[in-house]
């Protein structure tokens, strides 16, 4: 039984392998042909000509030239892979917790520590039980940001904080296969959270950049399948995940922010940008784009120690297309695209679970690492520059009620 219980942990550590090089491998794919595009765009913009980017139906690139350098550089970042509602960060609940209750409540509240730039979020998430192999659960996020923002390079950078409820997120999971070791997971977001958070004076304001906005304005569809294998003292999981972006006004098929911004742009009925139905594409009403995207992740999860859970993880996510920021004038719907994006990034992970009867207790940290934008239109290197600049500490508890 050894020589046998050996090969499948080389097998499941091969596993484990590919799964956190498979992002590599779907951005060799495409980071020639995004990085390319994006070039081109700017490039448009420097000789002040009318771009014609388009992705399926959206049209990105807008008639306007855009001014260099853009005023959305941020000392923080704020590229469009910021944060908006949901949690991107690869700490999840491993060991199995507590559950049996009429509601399960899982509390992970993290802290994000960056460069000019910090976060705090609490996501309390309630699930129950349809049946025995089936979860439905809803998130909501709280959250508080707080950090130095760069309006225009020759300006001196502002601090500011904001907070309040985030994007929503609705899921159900459903346990398949034999054994039940595969899960297959559904889940939409909910555009809850506020997206044109501005700051400024009554003659100057200014909408602040994603990563300090409560939401992405934006619905989002999310697949994921997950795979649980059982080894000696332990397991491994692997997860891959699909999410794709869309946006609807199926009620009042009108742009939500042409009565609080955009009033110039009310005459504009057969443009589809500010009265529609359905947008199979990510673009918000003030005109930020988020792409879809694919995510991996791979644990190893050690229970040799009776009372404790230790897991090892690698996170890897990959954007798909190009994303775009909104103009920060208030009155100009001017959208171009986002010079900051990071087109991948991924996070080693530690977690240990105090594996309680009634309460039992997480604690995890994550360490994020991501790419380098290059603007001679290669494959994207890491930023290792910014390599252990960037930390999220989590401490979380589980428990059953009803």
């Amino acid at each position: 039984m050894r020589p046998q219980r050996s090969i499948k942990v080389i097998l499941m550590a091969r596993c484990l392998f590919c799964a956190a090089a498979a992002p590599w491998l779907i951005y060799v794919a495409i980071g020639l042909q995004n990085s390319a595009a994006l070039n081109r765009c700017i490039t448009a913009a420097k000789f002040g000509e009318a771009s014609a980017a388009e992705n399926g139906e959206y049209r990105a690139c807008a008639t306007v030239p855009f001014p260099s350098p853009t005023p959305w550089n941020s000392i923080g970042g704020c590229g469009a892979g910021g944060s908006g509602g949901g949690v991107d960060d690869g700490i999840r609940w491993i060991g199995s917790g507590v559950q049996g209750g009429l509601i399960d409540v899982e509390i992970i509240p993290r802290y994000t520590i960056r460069k000019d730039f910090n976060q705090t979020t609490i996501s309390p998430r309630l699930s129950c039980r349809p049946s025995r192999t089936t979860v439905a659960s809803v998130m909501l996020p709280v959250m508080s940001k707080n950090g130095d923002v760069h309006y225009q390079s020759n300006l001196t950078p502002e601090y500011h904080t904001t907070g309040g409820m985030g994007d929503i997120t609705l899921d159900v999971s459903k346990a398949i296969g034999f054994s039940g070791d595969y899960q297959l997971q559904v889940s939409l977001t909910l555009p809850t959270g506020r997206y044109d958070i501005k700051r400024g004076s009554d003659r100057a304001m200014f909408f602040l950049p994603v990563d300090f906005q409560m939401g992405l304005g934006i619905y989002t569809a999310s697949l994921q399948l997950s795979r649980i294998i059982d080894v000696e003292n332990g397991f491994w999981r692997i997860d891959g995940s699909y999410s794709h972006p869309f946006n609807m006004k199926p009620f009042t098929q009108k742009n939500g922010m042409l009565d609080s911004y955009y009033d110039a742009y009310k005459d504009r009925t057969d443009n589809r940008r500010f009265y529609y139905r359905f947008k199979p594409y990510g673009e918000n009403d003030l005109g930020g784009y988020t792409p879809p995207s694919v995510s991996f992740a791979g644990f190893f999860a050690y229970r040799g120690v009776e009372g404790y859970v230790h897991s090892w993880g690698v996170y890897c996510t990959a954007a798909l297309d190009t994303a775009w920021i909104p103009s920060p004038d208030i009155r100009t719907y001017d959208p171009r695209p986002d010079t900051d994006q990071m087109m991948w990034k991924s996070a080693l992970i530690y977690e240990l679970e105090f594996s309680r009867m009634k309460y039992p207790l997480l604690l995890a940290v994550s360490l994020p690492l991501h790419d380098r934008r290059d603007d001679r239109g290669r494959i994207d290197p890491p930023d290792w520059d910014d390599f252990l600049h960037q930390w999220i500490f989590a401490v979380g508890v589980k428990s059953t009620v009803f």
